[in-house]
């Protein structure tokens, strides 16, 4: 069983979301007069520097936009130097980002939000200069819970953790959801042996998030109690080591029960869901989900079990609205992602697909199938090489994973690298002896060898024969913390004849 978990030590320039429109003003009103038409667009690049989802190419591209046409007041022209800074940020050009968020203090000495993001900046370059940025930042905004939060990080690294706790106190009195903030001020009493505070802060986040295993666990090693607002299911659905039926019994007593409201009915509604999800019960499971949806329409798990009953019944069109849904209102549910890349390479769009494999892996970079599944992507699209540098990375999390060995031995087989080839397609047989895929694959080296091949081998497999859809053995587990395990479909790629550019 896996467990979805949260980096709360990360620095604003780790990941978190810039929410640029709160600092953007009208672009027509920040510019200069002009020709309608460069007015317009003008118009349209503000709107896009300033959008809150965008590709950091996108972003400084229509940011530079602004800021080359001579025409925007210094305000307006600071916050697109902040904006494109910030694409800068994210394609860590940290050099060039420094320099945009310089430009922009210089033409708007009174914009909080850019001494914010230089000090992240500037945190492991030049503290003192980062600490000066975060207090100038608080001087002019002290109603920003992220400043102070920044600038608790600082006084924790020189283990100043009385100002530190202070700075995460008022955060917390700030913050709209001070998931964040109770950890880290938790763990800052943990750090100087005040457990008892600490473990009190742990279950303040815990109840604001309590799908975080890994804080649950913690909490529990320290000593702590669960809230009662965030325990588990009690009995057979929250077991581990149960087979399905056993759950979905388990679930259905919880739920008849009556007890259960919140987090621990939304718990019991998705164990049920994976369960019969495993048994192929879809309609049920797309029953069971509409119910938990009524009862609690923010339940994200709700929308997945139900994207993946979608899949299997292939409405592919409303498995990823499903999907979509469930990342909108969990933006780290890493398994929804990666379904969701399922979908759209079974749709054949492959650019979706790699892009959402790239945002599961950038919120869980441990589990193997999802860099082996870009891989596959990107072998249907005829980059082998690419392809093999996400099977290498499969195969180092997981060293027997024999799929991505198969799969690997395919993209050295297009390549025309035969030995390469060979000894994974004997690599996969040996973890999983009689694998047709890994057979096919041996045969047709042998076959370009001048080797006779045995009877047994059999002919590669099709794209759409083996597309996502298949269900059976290829589905791998792990679980969303309180909700058992789910499964990501994983399949076995196409011979060389069926790539969109062939070898």
């Amino acid at each position: 069983m896996r467990a979805r978990c949260y980096d709360f030590r990360l620095s604003v320039l780790g990941g978190v979301a810039i929410g640029l429109l709160a600092f953007a003003v009208p672009a027509v009103a920040t510019v200069t007069s002009g020709a309608a038409a460069l007015a317009t667009s003008l118009d349209d690049a503000w709107r896009a520097c300033n959008a809150p989802q965008l590709s950091s190419a996108d972003r400084i591209a229509h940011c530079t936009t602004i800021i080359e046409s001579g025409r925007a007041k210094p305000v307006a022209l600071a916050q697109a130097l902040m904006a494109r800074g910030f694409g800068y940020v994210i394609q860590k050009d940290f050099d060039r980002a420094l320099a945009d968020f310089d430009a922009a203090i210089r033409n708007n000495p009174k914009l909080a939000a850019a001494y914010y993001y230089r000090a992240a900046i500037q945190m492991g370059r030049d503290p003192k200069g980062a600490l000066a940025d975060i207090n100038k930042a608080i001087s002019l905004n002290p109603r920003d819970p992220d400043y102070f939060r920044e600038r608790s990080s600082l006084y924790a690294k020189r283990k100043e953790y009385p100002r530190a706790i202070a700075d995460l106190t008022t955060a917390i009195g700030l913050a709209k959801k001070p998931t964040r903030e109770y950890f880290l001020r938790g763990a800052a009493y943990e750090d100087i042996g005040q457990r008892d505070k600490a473990i009190a802060d742990f279950q303040a986040s815990l109840v604001l998030d309590p799908d975080n295993d890994v804080l649950r666990r913690h909490l529990v090693h320290l000593g702590g109690e669960i809230p009662k607002a965030v325990q588990l299911p009690s009995g057979l659905c929250s077991a581990n080591d149960i087979t399905h039926e056993q759950r979905i019994a388990g679930c259905t007593a919880s739920i008849e029960s009556g007890t259960l409201t919140g987090w621990p009915l939304k718990v019991a509604y998705c164990n049920r869901g994976y369960a019969l999800t495993e048994l192929g019960d879809y309609d049920r499971v797309i029953t069971d989900s509409d119910a938990l949806i009524a009862i609690n329409p923010q339940a994200g798990c709700g929308y997945l079990n139900r994207a993946r009953a979608w899949y299997y019944k292939r409405d592919l069109d409303r498995a990823i609205a499903d999907y979509t849904q469930a990342i909108t209102l969990e933006p780290r549910l890493h398994e929804a992602y990666a379904s969701r890349g399922t979908a759209y390479f079974d749709r054949r769009e492959f650019g979706k697909a790699i892009a959402d494999y790239n945002a599961a892996i950038s919120i869980d970079s441990d589990i193997p199938m999802y860099f082996s599944d870009r891989g596959n992507t990107r072998y249907v699209l005829g980059d082998y090489r690419s392809a093999i540098a996400d099977y290498n990375r499969a195969i180092e999390i997981d060293p027997d994973y024999s799929q991505a060995y198969a799969r690997r031995g395919w993209a050295f087989l297009c390549l025309d690298e035969l030995a390469n080839a060979e000894a994974d397609f004997d690599k996969a047989l040996k973890l999983a002896p009689g694998d047709a895929y890994a057979q096919s694959g041996r045969a047709e080296v042998y076959q370009r060898q001048n080797k006779p091949v045995p009877e047994e081998r059999s002919t590669g497999p099709s794209f759409d024969n083996l597309s996502r859809g298949q269900e059976g053995s290829s589905m791998t587990r792990f679980a969303v913390p309180g909700l058992g395990a789910v499964a990501i479909p994983s399949f076995a790629i196409s011979s060389c004849s069926d790539v969109i550019v062939a070898c």
